[in-house]
């Protein structure tokens, strides 16, 4: 049974029935926490609340396999088979959102304590990822001849070590320094790894923007493993799979 890992996208679009859903024979669809997050805290529910309670019911109704690890968690614990991090639904704040958005009438959310909180939080999510993304962008407005010789000298080989590294970075700011690249089972974050590396050099090569929600997009990667497909319908995502060899992963729907 092959796994089919999915972006937020597509429980919207399942919902609408804009999707066929695959054959339940021979795929596995699998919800990963980050798409809970955005679900539970998208400032769709201020104003388009049904199409998120429709694809939150999507979701349970077709009962999923659900990765209910952050990613940085999740990519521990396929480095660290001993490692363990305490879920707790019954307090955890993504699922206590959820369960009141579900109780809410469709019209749309009552003024009260909990739509504020809701907007404090889409308001601070929506700063921080367009923030990161400025940063990105800003490092990445080059000169056009600068552009140019990055194409004709840089390597991809530098730049996927490039990304690595910063991944275990990302890792030690957690763990306080535990990990090196020879701690690392790196073809188990194959897709994780080209895409989120085949991303930066587009950036640095050519005029693609950074958009906001890119980051949660390249993260719900890393739960991507051998033998997996990822189902989504960006094109950007799609077109960096295809640059850097990685279509392997990808679900391509029929009809």
């Amino acid at each position: 049974m092959t796994r089919i890992i999915c972006d937020t996208m597509i429980w919207y679009g399942l919902s609408k029935n804009n999707l066929q859903v695959p054959d339940p024979n021979k795929y596995t669809l699998v919800c990963t926490y980050l798409s809970l997050m955005e679900l539970a805290f998208s400032p769709n529910n201020l104003n388009k609340l049904s199409e998120v309670q429709a694809a939150i019911n999507k979701i349970f109704s077709l009962k999923p396999e659900i990765i209910l690890h952050y990613p940085w968690d999740h990519a521990q614990s396929l480095i660290d088979k001993d490692f363990e991090r305490e879920f707790d639904i019954e307090s955890n704040l993504t699922f206590a959102f959820i369960r009141i958005l579900l109780k809410h009438p469709k019209e749309g959310l009552i003024s009260n304590s909990f739509k504020e909180k809701l907007e404090e939080i889409s308001s601070i999510r929506r700063k921080n990822f367009g923030e990161w993304a400025n940063f990105l962008n800003d490092l990445n407005n080059l000169q056009n001849d600068v552009k140019r010789a990055l194409i004709k000298y840089s390597d991809r080989n530098r730049n996927l070590l490039d990304f690595k590294k910063w991944f275990i970075h990302k890792l030690n700011e957690r763990e306080f320094g535990e990990y090196s690249d020879d701690a690392i089972p790196w073809e188990q974050f194959e897709f994780y790894t080209a895409i989120g590396s085949a991303y930066l050099r587009k950036m640095m090569v050519s005029w693609m923007k950074a958009d906001g929600n890119d980051e949660n997009d390249i993260r719900n990667m890393i739960y991507v493993q051998p033998g997996d497909k990822y189902w989504t319908l960006e094109k950007k995502w799609l077109n960096l799979a295809r640059e850097s060899k990685m279509t392997k992963y990808l679900y391509e729907a029929i009809g």
